[in-house]
């Protein structure tokens, strides 16, 4: 090559990056702008946005260029809002059909970013896509409202999986964004057991976890069993909690167990951060992203804000992948009511999955309220615990310190009582299976090992 040649191929190169860098720019000036919208301005820029989201969704999407009848998409994109309420629901089901590629609504070459789900929905993978201006708007977004208990002096420990999902990267990027150290420990590799993850946050004087309450939980008690008191031995005063919900209980048991405050974190694979976390621990939507939507899961129709109902999801700022009513299969409430923290935006109150749901006796019980009644009764690590429902008996397998103990058994019995109307039998928790499953699990939760107890009480 010429050195004439090599010097055009050179401002070439330079030309391209002075693009992105100033693309990168206007993402940030609009995260900028429409975050700092007070809530009349935010409504009417959702109105708006909205009504893009449809057009764009309805035009290059050949899912919903089929999906959707086209005087709803024509009615709706012109701001009729009663026209998108009759808009068809989209289910993960459409999601896992249209894999791999079905859902996407740009050229291949504009996808930046391609995430799979870890199929804990139903068993089958659905696939993410992202542009370059979808993720940066959302790691640029996130980073804004991790700035609410984080910034340039933390030391952030991540221990969620960063294979094919996008939450480790998105919030590795966001606290980038922030300016923290990161110590990037994944979840469940065998590079980085639990022992090495503790001695990571010793090391490094991590003053921040993000993981699973259920994790975080687990690493309470490892740093325990090596000799370190994470209340008084261990730097982190806070824990991001992310890829379950978290009842009461949970927040108190690590509250008490790290000295730490517990927040809560909530999205999806398909759809990246639904809602984050105030100074305050409220869990506020990220409405500068979705339109947000309660329905009831039998009928479908609307429910107003303070109802209680599934939370289906619109996405405002998803070119690649446009999700329209998106049902989550999450039972929440939307409260409208202003938070101490000054937000606009709305706070959300995530009762779990339906789809995690038991039947017990005559009514449905949530795996948070199970979680919250076991959890709360505990006296003595480990906090662990499986549980299953048959007809009107909940059956709960406890680990050696808490199955031993009258109080505790006694106190569960009476709340399942009280609260779920059925009876309470125990049994033996087999902690070391239990644990086996909590080292090699992407995703722990309690319920995930109803299988690991041992016979007889």
């Amino acid at each position: 090559m010429t050195a004439p040649a090599r010097q055009t191929s050179r401002d070439s190169s330079l030309g391209r990056l002075r693009d992105a860098v100033a693309a990168r720019v206007r993402v940030a000036q609009k995260v900028a702008r429409v975050t700092s919208l007070d809530r009349r301005s935010l409504d009417r820029w959702t109105e708006e946005a909205l009504a893009r989201a449809v057009a764009h969704a309805c035009a290059d999407s050949p899912f919903y260029a089929d999906f959707v009848p086209a005087h709803l998409a024509r009615a709706a994109a012109a701001g009729r809002l009663e026209a998108f309420a009759a808009f068809p629901f989209t289910t993960r089901e459409h999601l896992a059909a249209a894999y791999p590629l079905g859902m996407l609504a740009v050229p291949p070459r504009e996808v930046i970013r391609f995430d799979e789900s870890s199929g804990t929905g139903n068993g089958s993978s659905i696939a993410a896509f992202f542009t370059v201006e979808d993720w940066l708007e959302n790691n640029l977004t996130v980073a804004t409202l991790l700035s609410a208990v984080l910034d340039e002096r933390d030391v952030v420990a991540i221990a969620v999986p960063y294979e094919l999902a996008g939450v480790g990267q998105d919030l590795d990027r966001a606290l980038e964004v922030l300016g923290c150290t990161i110590v990037p420990l994944g979840a469940a590799s065998p590079k980085c057991s639990p022992e090495r993850m503790v001695h990571a946050l010793h090391r490094s004087g991590a003053t921040a976890l993000v993981c699973s309450g259920t994790r975080a939980l687990y690493l309470g008690e490892i740093a325990r069993r090596c000799g370190l008191d994470p209340r008084d031995e261990l730097a982190v005063s806070r824990i991001l909690m992310a890829g379950e919900g978290s009842s009461p209980a949970k927040k108190r048991r690590l509250a008490e167990q790290w000295g730490a405050v517990a927040y809560s974190m909530f999205g999806m694979t398909e759809t990246n951060t639904l809602a984050m976390f105030c100074r305050f621990g409220e869990l506020h939507l990220v409405e500068t992203r979705t339109f947000f939507e309660i329905v009831d899961p039998e009928s479908g129709e609307r429910l107003p804000d303070g109802a209680t109902g599934e939370l289906t999801v619109t996405t405002l700022a998803s070119r690649a992948m446009p999700l329209l009513r998106y049902r989550t299969g999450d039972t929440c409430r939307i409260e409208a009511e202003p938070c101490a923290c000054g937000s606009p935006l709305r706070r959300l109150r995530h009762r779990g999955r339906i789809g995690d749901r038991l039947r017990i006796g005559d009514r449905w019980a949530s795996q948070l309220e199970i979680e919250d009644i076991v959890l709360g009764a505990m006296a003595a690590p480990p906090y662990f615990f499986t549980f299953d429902a048959g007809g009107d008996v909940l059956e709960i397998a406890l680990p050696p310190a808490s199955a031993d103990d009258q109080t505790v058994r006694a106190a569960v019995s009476e709340a399942v009582r009280e609260r779920l109307g059925v009876r309470a039998v125990f049994r033996p928790l087999a902690l070391a299976s239990f644990e086996e499953a909590l080292r090699t699990s992407a995703k722990p939760t309690m319920r995930n090992f109803t299988e690991r107890r041992a016979g007889g009480i």
